[in-house]
């Protein structure tokens, strides 16, 4: 408390000038008087004030402080303003339990310093780190504060770009240690969005950037603290690790590695909600809906410059759109085709407009991408069929398809393409036939079957002959249904 003891006797205005012996004396007398008042005490010990008196030092020392309009450079009063913020904070984390009656002085009194702060100062230093250690100190004690404490971190998001700068990769460092310690008293999806939050800006932060993803690896592997409140943050706080360019490719595939992991949380989640009554239906909706905001996030990433994290977010993908175990509707499974449209569009135009130094090996991504197609489709054939809208999905894979087959890049077709094609299509073509949807009918010329061999000969004429021959694709008769019939058309012909 020596500061202290400097600031009883500091005057500004005073000229200096050699004691007097009496004025030595004086001083010296003053000095014990103070030390055995054990002024310290106050603050070390405050937790044995009572309610009103602990009040009133916190309101003393905030008045004491100031409260600058605008602070641009170090103050010529910053010692002082940094002295009683500390103390402030001491008793702060002192009388945890009485926190209630100290938080909101304390946090105005942090959120002024910080909104008024434009350069990196000792004092916003303290601020923000001392708001950090209240965190990270009640965050196990107060649950009824916890949503209060990690909404109070926002004022981090709000710092002037010059001030983030200078200290985030220790703030990243207290964020990641804060995270570790108190992850599971994090429950809400606002608790999680600032956290999260604060990971995503040092994504493109040469000095942070590893730090953060430390904490996202905490979060994200095997699940361990992954929850509906922040699947879809942290997933997309993965999305911008893997699309940042300042890590390894290497972490690039971590991150994506991460994302395509996150799925076993989602069968698990569905394994248990369809055992627990209740509101399934509404649960496992969300459950579908987190699903496909990863499809998205993954879809972001196949478009990435570097041959590696493009194809290894493809295969990522690509596991996620086939995996068992989830309840998606029919619905989003036509909403995810639109994705993948989009998708093999995009990378049919980087291939034919990008220059091949900045897109390396682009054969392989269209490889990897209309094998994602087919597959895709092959596996969700029994529900898509079900679907009034089966026809034209159906026709528009094939014509997808088909321009993948003709796609030239400089001047030539390209052979991995040529040859995986046609036994992809074969196999959905086989499928169909195994399950009725594709059979020779009599519904006239706009059917299902012409309209397949219409577009399927463009991709390889032999198909037809060698899924169908000529003694097998006859057998249908007249009466036979055409099981590409929506259920309205199957109802009314058994009428």
């Amino acid at each position: 408390m020596g500061r202290f003891s400097q600031l009883l006797y500091y005057d500004p205005e005073e000229p200096r000038s050699q004691p007097t012996e009496e004025q030595l004396v004086a001083q010296r007398n003053a000095s014990e008087t103070a030390r055995k008042c054990q002024i310290g005490a106050i603050f070390t010990e405050s937790k044995f004030l009572q309610a009103g008196s602990l009040s009133n030092l916190a309101k003393a020392l905030i008045q004491a402080a100031g409260r600058p309009q605008k602070i641009t450079s170090s103050l010529d009063d910053e010692g002082t303003a940094v002295f009683c913020l500390e103390l402030l904070i001491t008793i702060t984390l002192k009388n945890r339990d009485r926190i209630v009656l100290l938080w909101q002085g304390v946090y105005e009194h942090i959120a002024h310093i910080v909104q008024s702060t434009v350069m990196p100062c000792n004092l916003v230093e303290k601020a923000v780190f001392g708001l950090l250690h209240i965190c990270q100190r009640l965050l196990p004690y107060k649950e009824n504060l916890v949503d209060d404490l990690l909404r109070s971190l926002q004022l981090i998001l709000k710092l002037d770009a010059r001030v983030a700068d200078a200290y985030c990769e220790n703030i990243t460092l207290e964020v990641t240690r804060l995270v570790k310690a108190n992850a599971i008293h994090i429950k809400s999806q606002m608790g999680w969005r600032t956290v999260i939050s604060l990971i995503c800006i040092t994504a493109r932060h040469p000095d942070a950037s590893d730090v953060g993803f430390d904490a996202l690896v905490f979060i994200m592997s095997e699940g361990s603290h992954l929850s509906p409140a922040n699947f879809v943050l942290s997933v997309e706080a993965s999305r911008q690790f893997a699309e940042s360019r300042l890590g390894s490719t290497e972490r690039s595939i971590h991150a994506l590695n991460l994302m395509a992991d996150s799925m076993n949380c989602l069968t698990r989640w569905t394994r248990e909600v369809k055992g627990a009554g209740g509101e399934v239906d509404r649960i496992l909706e969300g459950i579908a809906e987190m699903w496909l905001r990863l499809v998205q996030a993954l879809r972001k990433v196949c478009t990435d410059q570097r041959e590696e994290v493009r194809n290894h977010a493809l295969l990522s993908l690509h596991r996620c759109l086939v995996v068992d175990g989830i309840s998606v509707s029919s619905s989003a499974w036509l909403m995810t085709f639109d994705i993948i449209f989009q998708l093999l569009d995009e990378l049919l135009e980087i291939a034919q407009n990008h220059s091949p130094k900045d897109f390396r090996n682009m054969e392989i991504s269209l490889l990897h991408a209309v094998k994602l197609l087919c597959k895709v489709f092959l596996q969700s054939l029994e529900d898509l069929a079900a679907q009034s809208g089966f026809g034209k999905l159906w026709l528009e894979v094939l014509a997808m398809v088909e321009k993948f087959m003709k796609v030239k890049l400089r001047g030539r077709r390209l052979e991995k393409l040529q040859e995986a094609i046609p036994e992809l299509i074969k196999n959905i073509l086989m499928a169909m036939k195994a399950s009725g949807i594709l059979s020779k009918t009599i519904t006239g010329e706009n059917s299902l079957w012409e309209a397949t061999w219409l577009q399927v000969n463009n991709i390889s004429p032999v198909l037809q002959s060698e899924v169908f021959p000529d003694n097998d694709g006859n057998n249908a008769t007249q009466g036979e249904p055409n099981k590409w019939d929506t259920p309205a058309q199957s109802d009314q012909s058994a009428e």
